[in-house]
């Protein structure tokens, strides 16, 4: 596997902006209430995962073979103070 670099999103917003990034896993924390992250390519393409968390709780997803994001790795978070993870090269 790769070098791995990683980011933290507390809000919607762009993970990274590279083309062709692989992403290897993915970890939702939920703030006060449940929580939700959609991960897509790029800010307006296909959503490629979807994960929710109830309230006070992580959840967290991992890709064996890493998938391909063609326009960049976007993030879209839905909550109270939720808090995603991402590992990608």
């Amino acid at each position: 596997m790769p070098a791995l670099e990683s980011k933290e999103i507390s809000s919607t917003g762009d993970v990274t902006t590279k083309d062709s990034s692989i992403l290897w896993s993915v970890a939702l924390t939920a703030g006060s209430d449940a929580a939700s992250l959609v991960v897509k390519d790029g800010s307006g393409g296909t959503t490629r995962l979807t994960l929710k968390a109830a309230a006070n709780t992580s959840v967290s997803h991992q890709f064996v073979k890493g998938v391909l994001f063609e326009s960049g790795i976007h993030g879209t978070l839905t909550g109270t103070s939720p808090v995603a993870d991402f590992e990608y090269d």
